[in-house]
């Protein structure tokens, strides 16, 4: 259970991509992301005609909203072709990851880094996957090959702190976190990973600090008494 409440504390970074819009109404859903109206409209494009291009954006929508499911059986038939393209991999790998099918997510990504080594928003979603996996000498390793290729700092450090997090190490996870905390006190994942980082070494004046400007006493009060009682023994 607290080994499941850390892991969602990692993060993606997996924002679908929005294109060329098929008509006015469209583009005004895209910049809004009204992904539901613009699923709407990408379903009346494709009974008229079969386009590849509005397929794949339908299946992205698709996996905006988490109908994870959607996503894959709209990929379906592109997927049967004899090429396939690195952005349909990425939309199937995002999905599978998202439906926790991690075996056949984590085949799709090898696929894609076999066409193009280098690619940072699917080496941190292996980074996602080896965690799911407990392989956390590997989830590290992409992690932080990801970072090289100058993939996002925050997503990244958030996703290192949980890995220290995970492999009992709360300090290493506090001197990663406490510089972005500093100089972005709002980030609820880097806040939500500090407060489980310092209950681990039953720091509770640290928690209640960073808690303080968001909760009531009586909140942080709960919030505390919630977290001692997850705390593995």
């Amino acid at each position: 259970m607290y080994r499941y409440f850390i892991l969602i504390l990692l993060v993606s970074g997996c924002a679908a991509n929005n294109n060329d819009s098929i008509s006015n109404s469209l583009d005004f859903y895209e910049q809004t992301q009204n992904y539901h109206k613009m699923i709407a409209l990408y379903k009346a494009e494709l009974k008229t005609k079969e386009n590849d291009n509005i397929r794949t954006k339908l299946a992205n929508a698709y996996l905006s909203i988490n109908d994870y499911e959607s996503s894959l059986f709209t990929l379906a038939p592109l997927l049967q072709r004899d090429k396939v393209s690195i952005a349909i991999l990425e939309i199937k790998a995002k999905a599978l990851y998202k439906n926790e099918e991690f075996d056949n997510a984590l085949i799709t990504c090898e696929k894609i880094i076999a066409k193009n080594d280098v690619n940072s928003d699917i080496e941190n979603l292996m980074g996602l996957i080896y965690a799911e996996n407990n392989n956390y000498e590997q989830s590290r390793h992409y992690f932080n090959r990801a970072r090289t290729h100058f993939h996002d700092d925050i997503i990244i450090q958030n996703n290192l702190a949980v890995l220290d997090l995970l492999e009992g190490h709360p300090q290493a996870s506090i001197t990663r976190l406490m510089p972005l905390y500093t100089k972005y006190p709002s980030d609820i994942k880097i806040k939500a990973n500090l407060i489980i980082a310092f209950s681990q070494i039953d720091d509770v004046n640290a928690v209640r600090s960073i808690l303080a400007a968001s909760y009531s006493q009586r909140e942080i009060d709960e919030i505390v008494k919630e977290l001692i009682e997850l705390k593995p023994i």
